[in-house]
This record gives C-alpha cells, structure tokens and sequence, in this order.
C-alpha cells in the first residue's frame, strides 16, 4: 500500500487558502449573497436564520459522525494498518465491489457509451455512407462517371457511326414534328 498517500503540500496550501478565502467570504458577504428578499425568493423550501429549530440530535448528528469518522480512519491506518487487510479478505466481494466504485463506470460504459458508439457507427455507415454519399454529391458524381463512360464506347472515331448517329436524330426530329402538328 506504498503507492496510498497523502498529496504534498505543494497541492494542499493552495486549496487550505481557497477554502478559508470560501469561508470568509461566506461570512462576510452573507447577506449580499442571500439577499434582502431571501424568504420571498425561497417560501419555505429552504430554512433561513434559525426560523425553526430541529432537534438537538439533528444539529449533533454531523459532528458526531465526523468524530467517529475520524476515529476509524486513525484506527484503521495509524493505530492497527493489517485493520483493512483483514476487514477486505473476510469480506472480499464488498472490498471488489467498493473498489470497482460500485461499477458504475462498467454500468456507465454499457448504458451509455457502447449505445452511442451503437448510434454513431450507425448513423456514420447508413446515414452518411449508404445515404448521404449513395444519393448526395458522391452518388451523382458516381453516375455521371457510369454514364459518361458509357457514352465514350459510342465515340468509335469512325465516320459512318457519326453519320449514323445524325440520321437517326434526323428522323426522330421529323417523327416529332409530324406527330405533334397534327
């Protein structure tokens, strides 16, 4: 358990500073920050400057649990460390599940990450691939490539192709007319 440490001070008098910085300011500008209008603006969802008084257990309640919070916490790694070694193999699927973070990030993972890979591989293969680029400018520019290299096979380069060719526009030119007068 080397690599378990407390962060150098280097990291923590800058966070002591900005936490006492938070409490003074709190005090301080306590009433600038609530307001004048504070029991209009919040009608009774949050209790303001001790209108009502809860039970002396409740006030209590926190601090009692933060003593005992720390008597653990100094009995467990100052007092007696082989404490949690031993709490972790008698109960070693609470131990896994408390350090997996209760697998939220497995839960996480499959809940919401694979169905947006799920949704972005499909709108990225079938929207963009089959859709976008089948119907949209790349399957335009795909059919005039098909057409295009169609009509080249009917440039031979020989004359009487060319001839052919006019003559049959001459006559469907003439069928059209004819039809169409009369």
């Amino acid at each position: 358990m080397k690599h378990i440490h407390e962060s150098p001070q280097v990291m923590m008098v800058p966070l002591y500073v900005l936490a006492a910085g938070s409490l003074f300011a709190g005090l301080i500008f306590a009433g600038i920050f609530i307001g004048e209008g504070a029991s209009e603006f919040w009608r009774g969802a949050v209790v303001v400057h001790g209108e009502h008084h809860p039970p002396f257990w409740v006030a209590a309640l926190p601090t009692l649990m933060m003593i005992v919070g720390v008597a653990i916490a100094v009995w467990f790694y100052i007092i007696d460390p082989r404490v949690p070694r031993e709490l972790a193999q008698r109960n070693d699927w609470l131990y896994r599940f408390l350090l997996n973070k209760w697998y939220f990030d497995e839960l996480y993972e499959i809940l919401f990450v694979r169905s947006a890979q799920w949704i972005g591989r499909f709108l990225w293969k079938k929207g963009d691939g089959w859709f976008i680029d089948g119907f949209g400018p790349d399957g335009v520019s795909a059919r005039v490539i098909d057409v295009t290299q169609r009509v080249v096979k009917l440039q031979s380069g020989y004359l009487y192709h060319y001839a052919f060719a006019m003559l049959i526009g001459i006559v469907a030119l003439i069928t059209w007319l004819m039809f169409s007068a009369g």
